[in-house]
């Protein structure tokens, strides 16, 4: 029961839309008919500019890590099972709001949070897996695709029995999936890079429409 319920917890605290709210209680418009239309840091970095989307992504960051230290604080028997459930279910929560009629972002953040939550080398390792990617490709997309396969691998490496590294499949697979558009995006040469984002100056809503 404490398993279902730390999973509901999870996915509620998940379905917190920051970018949404950002852009509606600082700055008057949806987010989500801007930019790239994606719900999340990424797409505040294109629309209002890198330090706001630091800002998204940094309060989508703690809402994974928020979840597993308070399941941990709240709950006296807690489980590493329950915890990578909650962790699954956060970034699922991200990504499928129940409160925007499920659409939200790419859950890179909130995944990440989560990890860092479960188990603080192994989300260190996936991090700097993703900069590298970034570093090289200039694109998140394939250091996210490279994260999601080798996180469960580098749990077992940790000391993590199989059928609990194993319970993180569902959410590698779904954020493999995810950002297979993106990758397509970047073949067809659709997908502008990061550091086109990051040194343009930021545009008004409007403008990045």
């Amino acid at each position: 029961m404490e398993i279902i319920l730390s999973a509901i917890f999870a996915y509620l605290v998940g379905s917190i839309p920051t970018a949404y709210l950002i852009g509606r209680l600082l700055y008057g418009f949806d987010i989500r008919k801007h930019g790239t239309g994606n719900m999340g840091a990424s797409n505040m970095v294109v629309v209002k500019g890198w330090k706001i989307g630091i800002l998204t992504g940094a309060i989508d960051f703690m809402k994974g890590m928020g979840t597993i230290l308070i399941i941990k604080g709240v709950s006296s028997h807690w489980t590493y099972q329950m915890l990578f459930i909650a962790a699954s279910f956060a970034a699922i929560g991200h990504m499928y709001p129940i409160f925007l009629k499920f659409r939200g972002g790419k859950g890179t953040a909130t995944l990440a949070g989560g990890l860092m939550g479960l188990d603080y080398q192994v989300a260190l390792i996936c991090m700097v897996i993703l900069l590298i990617f970034i570093a090289i490709t200039d694109y998140a997309a394939p250091g996210v695709i490279a994260v999601s396969t080798v996180m469960i691998f580098l749990f077992r490496i940790f000391g993590y029995r199989w059928g609990i590294s194993l319970l993180l499949i569902p959410i590698a697979v779904i954020m493999i999936a995810r950002n297979l558009e993106n990758i397509q995006r970047i073949l067809r040469g659709e997908e502008p890079g990061l550091r086109a984002y990051i040194r343009r100056k930021k545009r008004t809503p409007q403008e990045g429409a």
